[in-house]
């Protein structure tokens, strides 16, 4: 071990230099980290403080998930209501043993109007209904499969030369539904298509959020152009 000069072998002002050396080189030179005296050391990214009772970050997109979800959950408890208001729901023997017409639902300040929304409710109430096993026509079924390379096969059409000018069935479940500013209420009816006796019907009420103004955004009325009739597909009674 190195010992420091005594004062006497030394003067005090060089006793004080070498005494100052020792304890410099003691602290500057001990194995400490060498990024703690590096002046260009990276900065360490600042701790992020979170509350624990805060709501996680919401991922991009899952707000619309979750009012899809809030939307489906909302039309199969209005399908579950519809179909126990039936007399009858006995799917082989009851009201609806004839068959169903699945119908796009419509404004009810314009019963020609709709939109992505109408559509959607007919849909998923259509799937309802199968589930349910009822016997569901579906009107848009052509009468070929037309198939385009990449592109796909192609079953169901809205174009009258492409599918059945009748078709028979003894009910039809339709609905209408209407704006308010912060809400859109729906309502679905079954009706007997030989007496247009009302069979059922149930309603549901859906917040007008952003998935909803989504739907409801390409909303158009039926539209004509001069001389051309509007195609109606006779029911068989």
């Amino acid at each position: 071990m190195q010992s420091f000069p005594r004062p006497c072998q030394l003067g005090l002002a060089a006793f004080l230099t070498v005494l100052s050396c020792q304890v410099f080189l003691a602290v500057f030179l001990a194995p400490l980290p060498a990024q703690a005296f590096w002046p260009f050391a990276p900065e360490e990214p600042a701790a992020v403080s979170q509350d624990p009772g805060a709501a996680p970050a919401e991922m991009p997109g899952a707000g619309l998930v979750a009012e899809a979800e809030a939307l489906h959950g909302a039309l199969k408890v209005m399908a579950d209501s519809l179909f126990a208001n039936l007399a009858d729901p006995d799917p082989e023997s009851g009201d609806l043993a004839n068959g169903v017409f699945v119908c796009t639902f419509v404004d009810l300040k314009k019963l020609t109007r709709t939109s992505s929304l109408g559509r959607y409710v007919a849909e998923q109430l259509l799937s309802e209904m199968q589930q349910r096993h009822y016997t569901v026509l579906e009107l848009r079924k052509s009468q070929s499969v037309m198939i385009q390379e990449k592109r796909g096969e192609y079953g169901l059409s809205r174009d009258p030369a492409e599918i059945s000018d009748s078709a028979a069935a003894g009910a039809m479940l339709t609905g209408t539904y209407v704006q308010s500013e912060e809400s859109i209420i729906i309502n679905a009816r079954i009706i007997d298509n030989r007496s247009a006796r009302l069979l059922a019907a149930a309603t549901a009420i859906i917040p007008r959020n952003r998935l909803a103004e989504q739907l409801l955004a390409d909303s158009a009325s039926v539209s004509v152009k001069k001389g051309e009739p509007i195609y109606l597909k006779r029911l068989e009674l």
